[in-house]
């Protein structure tokens, strides 16, 4: 069981990797801008842990976990609200 604990938080950052580039590719107008939450969020907590870790800190990275299901939850809702835009004006 090893193995698939460290590969089930691997895959879903990939995933939300993924699903963030195709966010921003895909959608136009205000869907984009809210495409760019998520991004500047895990950036924001990317930075913040990289300036705590140079500083010494060892609970820095926490931000990034904290932020992590926040920013795939926001994406998968997103495209779950546009899915539903879009059936909608059909």
């Amino acid at each position: 069981m090893g193995g698939w604990t460290s590969a089930i938080p691997l895959a879903l950052i990939a995933g939300w990797l993924a699903l963030q580039i195709a966010a921003l590719i895909r959608f136009r107008g205000g869907w984009q801008v809210a495409a760019l939450v998520p991004a500047f969020a895990m950036g924001a907590a990317i930075a913040v842990a990289l300036l705590g870790v140079a500083a010494g800190s060892n609970l820095a990275p926490i931000w990034v976990f904290l932020a992590f299901p926040l920013c795939l939850g926001w994406l998968l809702l997103l495209w779950a609200a546009r899915g539903l835009a879009l059936v909608a004006m059909r």
